[in-house]
């Protein structure tokens, strides 16, 4: 490995944490203004905290190591998230399935705001956190290939109907994107390039929440 790969490779890394921190941080702007133009609008608890399942399609496209652009694995997941929120502050974590040995798992920090319209809220937010890749959940299925962590921005929007008391279901839309490497840490490959793969993803799905709040 030469110095000038190296330079490379460091440059490359610097170059994507960028892109994803000042997407982070436009999507953080977003979301908050709309949080503040909201809270006169809508009343929303101050703490509350949530159990939701959800199933749905992904569509994900991704940049490879060298840069070609190539499909994504995509297609029909179930999951569940958890997460907790202090007025526009919201965190949580997930876990969606798209077959065996294949699944991805998000711990993600952001902002949200809700507007209420008639009897349905319509819910927005954004953040970003770490992402953990098995099976090829993002970046291609490949039998025996490696589990890959990284970071990741999301945003999304969801519109929500409360059944009972506790109870809400919904439909949402998500977007992400992410920047990947497998665990055991980046090299570099024969033709100069890095095992770490961009990417980007869509997920539409149909939830059930379960969700308390003072």
């Amino acid at each position: 490995m030469n110095h000038s790969t190296n330079q490379q490779l460091g440059r490359t890394a610097t170059n994507t944490r960028l892109r994803v921190s000042r997407g982070a941080f436009a999507i953080a702007a977003v979301v908050l203004l709309l949080g503040v133009g909201a809270s006169t609008a809508a009343r929303a608890d101050v703490v509350a905290a949530y159990l939701q399942g959800y199933g749905g399609v992904a569509n994900q496209t991704n940049g490879g190591s060298d840069g070609v652009s190539a499909g994504g694995s995509g297609g029909p997941a179930l999951g569940v998230q958890a997460g907790a929120r202090f007025l526009i502050f919201e965190a949580y974590a997930d876990h969606t399935v798209f077959g065996n040995s294949v699944s991805v798992s998000r711990g993600i920090v952001g902002l949200r705001a809700a507007l209420e319209l008639g009897g349905f809220r319509l819910v927005l937010r954004g953040g970003g956190g770490a992402i953990d890749e098995r099976g090829g959940a993002l970046t291609g299925r490949l039998d025996g290939g490696p589990e890959r962590v990284g970071v990741v921005a999301r945003a999304g929007a969801a519109l929500e109907r409360k059944f009972a008391p506790t109870l809400l279901g919904g439909l949402g839309l998500e977007g992400e994107v992410f920047n990947v490497g497998p665990l055991s840490g980046t090299t570099i490959n024969a033709n100069g390039t890095t095992d770490r793969i961009s990417g980007s993803d869509v997920f539409l799905s149909f939830h059930l929440k379960f969700e308390i709040g003072i």
